[in-house]
């Protein structure tokens, strides 16, 4: 019974070392302000939002954001083309727009966007 109680206890310490090294968080009401797309770095595609990140996620820096359109960061191409295209959208409509970022998931030292949405209002 020990030994169950004490392998329980290790991956439990495990889990919560892992979640500390890691940050998601949302970046709220900003509008695109810059689009990039390089194929060899930064995923393929990066969109710079009026915000910064690390207000949202400390581990974040600057105010430039992937999408991995090359299908890295454990992303589809075809769901990284569909954000793209919303991020695309936001920035001609000049819509804001809410993103959440992921500090675990970094390109070239730029943190990974898995979610977009476009502002209605």
């Amino acid at each position: 019974m020990k030994k169950v109680v004490f392998n329980a206890l290790a991956l439990l310490g495990l889990t919560v070392s892992q979640l500390a090294y890691s940050e998601q968080g949302f970046v709220d009401d900003a509008n695109v302000i810059g689009l990039m797309t390089t194929p060899a770095v930064y995923g393929g595609c990066m969109v710079q939002l009026s915000k910064p990140i690390y207000g949202a996620v400390a581990a974040c820096p600057d105010d430039w954001v992937s999408f991995a359109c090359t299908g890295t960061a454990n992303n589809s191409v075809d769901r990284a083309a569909a954000m793209w295209d919303t991020a695309t959208l936001a920035y001609v409509l000049n819509k804001k727009i809410r993103v959440r970022v992921d500090s675990a998931k970094k390109l070239n030292g730029y943190c990974f966007a898995d979610y977009i949405r476009i502002n209605v209002q």
